[in-house]
């Protein structure tokens, strides 16, 4: 992937570097022409109580699709990317992959909350190689594939275990959640979570249901007081997180051993907008840091590509987690051109050469994965906030891939 790179300001997806494919091509499928190759990526962006929301993934499809034409491109094809805005409700989700179906070869990147409904996705067969899927029944679909992949009553569960034998003498984890509810698919995720760690040996001291960016918080940071709990989860936007961290600083919680948080923490606009309030924050992430970009080509190579086409781009997990979408949709372009040809670019043959890829390791961002069989990712590693910035907690290096980091939760 160490390809020369294009410079490029906007957001339009096209690229002033243009394959010169052979006149031999043909259009072999819906979203394969002679001279083009086309995707689509479906994403909430357009949200009202977050605007911008998964921009960043589209941002990273983009940035991917212009560092590939830089090199020449796919198939002899140069690659163009079609957004198509979810909106964050069903209607969305339902317009966005009727429009992928009708345009593109595949749907790369995909990240929207409100896809529990992928009836038009099967049917129309379009390869999907998603950077989320929330839904059971998105993430088990027949043409989904994801890094992220989470099979039915399994969970990812690793630094969870983490966090219970390492604090393990400061009482954790007695925990507080605070529940993503803005989609009833949503809720059912975090719920399952919650299940899955709650089976692992945590305790439950309270939970509640958000619904959307909440104008008090004293109450959540007060149940956190008034319980004494030592493990607290916001599962929403990292703004609920540093809203509920400066209104747990105001209410003198000092109970909590573990404010923990995920991929939407891992930005630098969480420190930013959270400053001192987030200190000693737990960041949790499935690839190797962003901070130790220089050990690892493959993160190289994302940032500068993310940063030559758009230096405002946020260089956080959604936008990484598109570009790997697109690592695994180019790999899978560069199997079936292998086997049948570059007229043999079909979503058929594509969805076949998804299926054998059995260790996909992100281009060493990640340890390999199975794609094909849909596995889950079992590595990790975690950071925390140490004085503004992301500071490496566990392991010392590299990434804990135990399997049994995935959890079947009864």
């Amino acid at each position: 992937m160490l390809l020369a790179l294009t410079a490029c300001t906007t957001r339009s997806g096209e690229s002033p570097s243009e394959p010169s494919p052979s006149v031999s091509l043909r259009a072999t499928d819906t979203g394969v022409t002679p001279t083009e190759l086309r995707i689509g990526v479906v994403a909430d962006v357009n949200v009202a109580v977050r605007p911008g929301l998964f921009q960043p993934a589209v941002d990273g499809v983009r940035a991917w699709a212009d560092h590939v034409n830089a090199g020449g491109g796919l198939a002899g094809r140069k690659v163009v990317v079609d957004f198509y805005d979810s909106r964050l409700t069903a209607d969305g989700w339902q317009n966005a992959v009727l429009q992928a179906c009708e345009n593109d070869l595949a749907m790369v990147g995909t990240s929207a909350i409100a896809d529990s409904n992928i009836a038009k996705l099967a049917d129309c067969g379009i390869p999907d190689l998603a950077n989320l899927t929330p839904t059971e029944e998105h993430s088990t679909a027949p043409n989904t594939f994801s890094m992220l992949a989470q099979r039915p009553h399994r969970q990812i569960l690793g630094p969870e275990k983490w966090y219970l034998s390492e604090f393990k003498d400061k009482n954790c984890c007695d925990g507080v959640w605070l529940d993503n509810a803005a989609t009833p698919s949503a809720l059912a995720q975090a719920q399952g979570f919650r299940k899955g760690q709650l089976q692992i040996g945590f305790t439950e001291a309270r939970s509640f249901s958000l619904f959307g960016l909440e104008s008090d918080y004293a109450p959540f940071a007060l149940a956190i007081k008034n319980s004494g709990a030592t493990y607290v989860r916001v599962g929403t936007d990292y703004n609920q997180t540093v809203a509920l961290r400066r209104e747990a600083k105001i209410q003198g919680v000092d109970s909590v051993v573990v404010w923990d948080c995920s991929l939407q923490c891992y930005t630098p606009d969480f420190l930013r907008t959270g400053g001192s309030d987030v200190e000693g924050q737990y960041v949790y992430n499935y690839f190797e840091p962003f901070e130790e970009a220089d050990q690892y080509p493959g993160i190289r190579t994302f940032i500068s590509a993310l940063k030559n086409y758009y230096p405002k781009a946020p260089v956080n997990g959604f936008s990484q987690g598109a570009w790997i979408s697109g690592l695994m949709f180019g790999e899978a372009v560069e199997r079936t051109v292998a086997a049948r040809g570059p007229d043999g670019l079909t979503r058929a043959n594509l969805l076949e050469s998804l299926r054998g890829i059995h260790d996909f390791d992100a281009d060493g961002m990640t340890g390999p994965v199975d794609i094909g069989n849909k596995a889950e990712v079992p590595c990790f590693m975690v950071m925390q906030v140490r004085g503004g910035k992301f500071v490496r907690a566990y392991p010392d290096k590299g990434l804990n891939c135990d399997p049994a980091n995935v959890v079947t939760v009864e």
